[in-house]
């Protein structure tokens, strides 16, 4: 009867316990993930996390479900830190405008290639002959391609730039196309 007993109450404590277990399955980091960088399974582990309330586990990714493959780090993330909403986002966009400006000869590196990174600076065109200074309307972009003598003027080239996304603001564009067809552009290289 007392082996009865004891076997009756591990059972019933057993039960008891597995039914006060309220964790919750929570993503955790495994290793730490710079800002930007998008998380893989690799990445985290499952952790079991017991909240106070469901307003605070909602507030971070659950464990059960597959991990989100479209957003990247909003922060630098560190290992064992779980898995917050806040902490992903979606990825910058990379996308680059392409604009072709007309360049005289001599006004840009003769060796100048795609893949070189220049300043873009346009000296106004003054009618009545006097010295104008030069404007510098961009700085660090990159050159996509450069045809010699496709111009109007054969003794111009037509050099395409790639514009990111912070510099090819339309007030930015507009400046640098209307500045580029009344005046004088140069190009020079920037970097290494």
């Amino acid at each position: 009867m007392g082996v009865i007993l004891v076997a009756a109450s591990v059972v019933l404590g057993a039960r008891i316990v597995a039914s006060a277990d309220d964790t919750v399955a929570i993503w955790s980091l495994r290793r730490d993930v710079p800002a930007g960088e998008p998380l893989t399974a690799d990445d985290v582990t499952v952790a079991h996390v017991h909240f106070g309330s469901a307003d605070d586990a909602d507030r971070y990714f659950d464990g059960d479900q597959s991990l989100p493959s479209d957003l990247v780090a909003d922060h630098d993330l560190v290992a064992g830190e779980l898995l917050a909403q806040s902490a992903l986002t979606e990825p910058e966009s990379t996308a680059v405008s392409e604009v072709p400006l007309s360049v005289a000869e001599g006004q840009y590196p003769p060796d100048l290639a795609p893949g070189d990174r220049v300043a873009v600076w346009v000296t106004p065109s003054d009618p009545a002959g006097r010295d104008t200074d030069a404007d510098q309307l961009l700085d660090d972009v990159a050159v996509l391609d450069i045809d010699a003598g496709t111009s109007l003027d054969s003794t111009s080239s037509v050099v395409v730039l790639a514009l990111e996304p912070a510099d090819a603001d339309v007030d930015v564009v507009d400046r640098l196309l209307g500045s580029a067809s009344t005046g004088s552009v140069s190009l020079v290289r920037v970097g290494g």
